[in-house]
């Protein structure tokens, strides 16, 4: 392929957030929120937990890329978003694009980016491949970004801040949880590839640096980048729940009704790498090694039984103690 087709990295960032709904979204309801491009289906997947997908929307840019050692570079072109829920309850948006070189050094029309939705054109001269895939993701993750710089997390924000004032959403969630953002860098490593490590840059950011074996698993990336986003947000809302319910006296309703909320809405929804594609689907065995997400989140959903079984039988106890000294 040539210079100006061949990608050099893919940038993206993924959010999530609660539904704002009582009721989990089942499939005409999911349809209807995400059908965010008029003619166009949003995908569904039934089992084994259900997934939509909603048809792209692209975004026009022209900024810069930081690099760490050098001068911003300048880029044309589209972010592709997208918007999925998962399980009814699990809502999220998702942009991305992907970084090539221009195959002029010149702005072209918009008609020529927007025929390519996704893709972003370097205008500036840039080092050797590897050199300049390492610079990219470093400067996107590590930068500091600046008003004139690639902004997707402003992009994700205003498309999930569009989603969630739905009124067809009654914004009354069973709990009240904060949002992650999950932002994500890929490159094609050949053989080095599929690989990835992640890195909790606080209490509700996260970076992924992604090695994948061709171009042709870019797209594939990004999916993955989603499903790993809704799991590391069901382990830090799970998390978060637990410490919620601590700001209560013990067995109290509002413990109780806040720990129960977490199994009966969130603790069928974890199945890592149920929704990945098969190429990437090995990234998951890295992630159960190290840092063990499916031992934290056994560990935690274990806790919350614990402390539900023991509010119960407190309460139970005191029940028996208050009717005994009526009688």
């Amino acid at each position: 392929m040539g210079p100006s087709t061949t990608p050099l990295i893919a940038l993206g960032e993924v959010r999530t957030c609660l539904v704002p709904a009582s009721a989990t979204l089942h499939r005409a309801e999911a349809s209807e929120l995400l059908a965010l491009v008029p003619g166009r289906r949003v995908l569904w997947r039934q089992r084994p937990c259900t997934l939509a997908v909603s048809p792209t929307t692209p975004v026009g840019v022209d900024c810069k890329l930081l690099l760490p050692d050098a001068a911003p570079v300048r880029v044309v072109g589209t972010v592709a978003g997208r918007a999925v829920v998962t399980g009814g309850r699990v809502l999220q948006s998702s942009v991305r694009t992907q970084v090539i070189r221009a195959a002029e050094r010149r702005r072209q029309t918009w008609s020529h980016y927007l025929s390519r939705v996704g893709v972003t054109e370097v205008l500036d001269r840039l080092g050797d491949r590897e050199t300049a895939c390492d610079a990219l993701a470093d400067g996107y993750l590590d930068g500091r970004p600046s008003t004139d710089t690639l902004d997707l997390a402003s992009i994700s924000e205003r498309l999930l801040a569009r989603l969630r004032a739905d009124p067809r959403l009654d914004q009354q969630a069973p709990l009240q949880v904060a949002t992650t953002r999950l932002r994500w860098t890929a490159k094609v490593g050949g053989s080095a590839g599929p690989k990835v490590r992640l890195r909790l840059d606080d209490d509700s950011v996260r970076s992924a640096w992604i090695i994948v074996r061709s171009e042709s698993d870019l797209d594939a990336a990004q999916r993955f980048c989603e499903d790993l986003a809704a799991h590391d947000w069901l382990l830090t809302v799970g998390d978060t729940a637990i410490e919620e319910a601590d700001r209560f006296p013990a067995s109290s309703r509002e413990q109780m009704e806040i720990l129960a909320a977490v199994l009966e809405h969130l603790a069928h929804l974890w199945m890592p790498g149920a929704h990945t594609p098969p190429a990437l689907r090995s990234l998951w065995k890295d992630l159960q090694s190290d840092p063990g997400f499916s031992r934290q989140w056994t560990a935690l959903i274990g806790q919350v039984r614990d402390r539900l079984r023991v509010a119960q039988w407190n309460n139970l106890s005191r029940r028996i103690q208050v009717s005994t000294t009526e009688w």
